[in-house]
């Protein structure tokens, strides 16, 4: 982002420009470069974001003509957005490293705690983010993305598609104690290429954690879409910032957080939350009981329908196929209404396991990975009771 200001006293114009290191460190003059990248370095060991702030004096004729060429580049037909960004470009060059800030981006309150029980629950956690690997690497390990006994892999700045491949080949060797980690530039030659990109995933699916660092917007929108369609599972994406739009509308799942860089995020997602750690609850709580819940209903509304439909087929055999209904008016009507809705009720607010529970045991939640409460053998079971309810006579049901 740059701007242009004009000094009052001295009539001087001034440029100043600030942005991330990796697209602000051509821009500095070739002899400031080594310096610039040096603070940037140091700052991000320590798990701080940086961003790299440039100035320049421009005189009066050289802003003159980047005026015009800029309003050229407005009133174009075609291609105008590129047009108008090549103008802005040619003026950021030999620009005078100013500063360097650090800022500490802190973790919200019991983030730690959160992955974890997500990780119990046999969820997979990959975190994309736009910041340097430095800054990641320290992320990654207070949020136990990272834990203690595991080493981290890197595959970052690699251009060479057998490199590439090389490295994830090694990878595969000890894929469990691991972290893998890789940048935006090696991702971007991996999603470039279509078989190296199935290579990859075919991979990284199996990792206990991911962690691609240094990532577009574009690029964590591509990952969430290779994700689901390389592995097949669902994937729910989480995000707080504006950057993460594209990745949230990607996903079966969109969460996001209400925070201090805005409400892009939470207005684009399917579920809003104000912290991180409401996802535990979300998820292996909320998520847990309505998955059961509409389990149930789903099979006791068929089930409900397969009774009446199963007698009034055993009706229409024993009177040699007449085409008349065995309920009318008012029977037939309350039946699905009034009659059986009480049971409804009785499973959309059915709680099996309470909250406490689900904190200490978080694997209940790969039960629901498996589909035992809603498969093919369940629905069986269902049908089997309509059968079963309908053909044997009140006084003889078991208890």
């Amino acid at each position: 982002m740059g701007i242009i200001l004009r000094h009052r006293q001295s009539n001087k114009i001034m440029f100043y420009v600030k942005g991330a290191d990796v697209a602000m460190i051509n821009k500095v003059k070739p002899g400031q470069r080594s310096t610039c990248q040096e603070f940037c370095e140091n700052l991000a060991m320590e798990g701080l974001r940086t961003l790299v702030i440039t100035h320049k004096l421009i005189t009066e004729s050289t802003y003159k003509d980047f005026e015009k060429r800029l309003r050229a580049a407005r009133a174009s037909f075609g291609n105008r957005e590129q047009l108008i960004q090549k103008v802005i470009e040619s003026l950021e060059v030999d620009m005078e490293y100013l500063a360097v800030t650090g800022v500490e981006d802190k973790l919200q309150e019991e983030v730690l705690q959160t992955i974890e029980r997500l990780r119990q629950a046999g969820m997979q956690i990959w975190m994309l983010t736009g910041d340097k690997v430095e800054t990641a690497k320290c992320i990654a390990i207070s949020t136990g993305l990272k834990s203690n006994k595991q080493g981290i892999f890197e595959i970052v700045n690699m251009s060479d598609i057998d490199q590439i491949k090389d490295a994830i080949n090694r990878y595969k060797v000890n894929i469990e104690q691991r972290m893998l980690m890789v940048d935006g530039n090696s991702l971007a030659v991996i999603v470039g290429n279509e078989a190296l990109k199935d290579e990859f995933f075919a991979v990284a699916q199996f990792s206990k954690s991911v962690c691609i660092c240094r990532c577009s917007p574009t690029q964590k929108a591509v990952v969430a879409h290779s994700i689901k369609t390389y592995t097949g599972k669902i994937i729910a994406c989480v995000g707080d910032g504006g950057n993460d739009v594209a990745m949230i509308q990607q996903a079966d799942v969109g969460i996001g957080i209400v925070g201090k860089e805005g409400m892009q995020a939470s207005l684009a997602a399917d579920f809003s939350i104000n912290q991180f750690n409401h996802l535990f609850k979300l998820l292996l709580w909320h998520g847990r009981l309505s998955y059961k819940r509409s389990a149930s209903l789903s099979q006791f509304v068929v089930h409900r329908g397969m009774i009446i439909s199963f007698i009034q087929a055993i009706f229409t055999c024993v009177f040699f196929y007449v085409t008349i209904p065995i309920y009318n008016g008012f029977l037939l009507l309350g039946y699905s209404t009034v009659y059986t809705s009480f049971p409804i009720f009785t499973l959309i607010l059915d709680v099996d396991v309470d909250l406490d529970k689900v904190k200490q045991y978080p694997a209940l939640y790969i039960t629901l990975q498996k589909g035992r409460s809603l498969n093919f053998k369940t629905f069986m079971i269902w049908t089997w009771k309509s059968i079963y309810q309908v053909s044997t006579p009140p006084s003889t049901r078991l208890p």
